[in-house]
């Protein structure tokens, strides 16, 4: 049985396939990137495959039996780039689609809900068996902005610092 995961070489996709490589053994994986050479460290197969290129994806998913559509980060292009991976599956005899939707994608006001509802609705129609999953906002997108914030932060103390004419004490809670 064959696993492919899409935006394999991202975030989501290397903590899946890195998981996954702990279940199943790594010839059943299928990285699916746009750049199969960044994806050399990954310890499995690795395919060309673009969500905007529907002639690398017909190659990329044969034989493939699960598909990972980690939805794409194209905002406004999602919609026809994840109809073109859906097509391909189908054309290439992909039994099971798990899609990484988001939170109250059916029922959210979010303006990124429209593009996740018209996938959830393709996906229902395909004939295809599917799982959604409905994830919420990942932490993740906040902690990678961290060392920024912390160095912004430095700077504004020492602006502050320079251009005030009494001393400050900066004092961490754990001094106290």
């Amino acid at each position: 049985m064959t696993i492919a995961i899409t935006g394999a070489t991202g975030h989501l996709g290397r903590l899946v396939i890195n998981q996954l490589k702990d279940q199943v053994p790594a010839s059943d994986l299928v990285a699916l990137v746009r750049s199969p050479a960044k994806a050399s460290d990954l310890g499995v197969s690795a395919r060309e495959a673009d969500y905007s290129k529907p002639e690398t994806l017909d190659r990329a998913l044969a034989g493939v039996n699960t598909l990972l559509l980690i939805s794409s980060s194209e905002v406004g292009q999602r919609a026809v780039q994840h109809h073109n991976v859906i097509a391909a599956a189908k054309n290439q005899g992909v039994k099971r689609i798990v899609y990484t939707s988001m939170l109250h994608a059916d029922t959210s006001a979010l303006s990124l809900a429209d593009e996740h509802r018209e996938t959830e609705a393709e996906l229902k129609a395909s004939g295809l068996l599917f799982t959604i999953l409905r994830d919420g906002w990942y932490t993740e997108n906040y902690t990678t902005s961290v060392p920024s914030a912390v160095s912004a932060a430095r700077s504004w103390a020492a602006r502050t610092m320079a251009r005030s004419r009494r001393p400050r004490g900066w004092t961490t809670l754990r001094q106290l």
